[in-house]
């Protein structure tokens, strides 16, 4: 049983697999034609304390869920944007970025089904197409990128590993976020599905708030569950309608 929303919330959202269905290409998602005015919404009734906080680039999350524009962290912490009407900030560019990418464009070429996604800050490996390849893609991504930084972080999720600068995730993305107006003094929710999102998780319960796991991925970490992005999407068209009862 999940518990009921609150209006002192400060909702992090992560998108894939969480707001959104996964897809063997990351491009190829759907976008439910609702979801935007959902957003837009929740955002409203939570006074502005909403955030999207995902692995996404907060230009892709801008022009896939426009008209809604939120408060966001992008590529797993590399960039934030701390409130809607404010430019997003990233870290500088990794030195290994460019030429770990022309490695992996050369290693991985012969690899049927194998996707390598360009990021500004980061780089992600998908193979959920062939995930009989998973542990090989894996290890020869892990071996080119201790190659050139020993610094580099893997992050290893459901069919994807990313290659990211240590130091940034989306536990410093929620932390940063809580410290601004919008945020400062709510209770942090993080919804999340993936093993990339247990870093929010940790966050938002070591600040006294809730961790919410979607999907069937274990975790130790998650208060409570929600079944799949259809749930989650139906709990949030449903939020303002229960903020109102509360306030009432």
């Amino acid at each position: 049983m999940l518990p009921p929303p609150r209006p002192d919330w400060a909702l992090f959202l992560d998108i894939d697999g969480t707001l959104i269905e996964h897809a063997d290409h990351p491009e190829g998602v759907t976008i439910p034609k609702n979801l935007p005015d959902r957003l837009i919404a929740a955002q409203t009734a939570l006074a502005g304390a909403v955030a999207l906080v995902s692995g996404r680039t907060i230009d892709w999350m801008d022009r896939k869920f426009d008209p809604a524009r939120l408060a966001a962290s992008g590529q797993h912490g590399a960039e934030v944007r701390l409130a809607p009407d404010t430019p997003a900030v990233p870290i500088p560019m990794p030195k290994w970025r460019a030429p770990l990418e022309a490695s992996l464009k050369s290693e991985l070429a012969s690899w049927p089904g194998v996707f390598i996604e360009h990021k500004p800050l980061s780089l992600a490996v998908h193979f959920r197409a062939v995930p009989e390849f998973g542990d090989a893609v894996m290890e020869r991504v892990m071996a080119l990128g201790r190659g050139l930084d020993e610094t580099v972080e893997f992050l290893h999720g459901r069919f994807v590993i990313e290659v990211r600068q240590a130091g940034h995730h989306k536990g410093t993305a929620v932390a940063a976020l809580m410290k601004t107006a919008i945020f400062s003094g709510r209770t942090p929710v993080f919804l999340g599905d993936d093993i990339t999102d247990e870093d929010g998780f940790s966050a938002v319960r070591n600040m006294g708030g809730i961790a919410i796991a979607v999907g069937p991925r274990e975790t130790h970490q998650a208060d409570f569950h929600m079944s799949g992005p259809t749930r989650v999407r139906a709990w949030l068209a449903d939020l303002p309608v229960q903020l109102v009862k509360v306030a009432s």
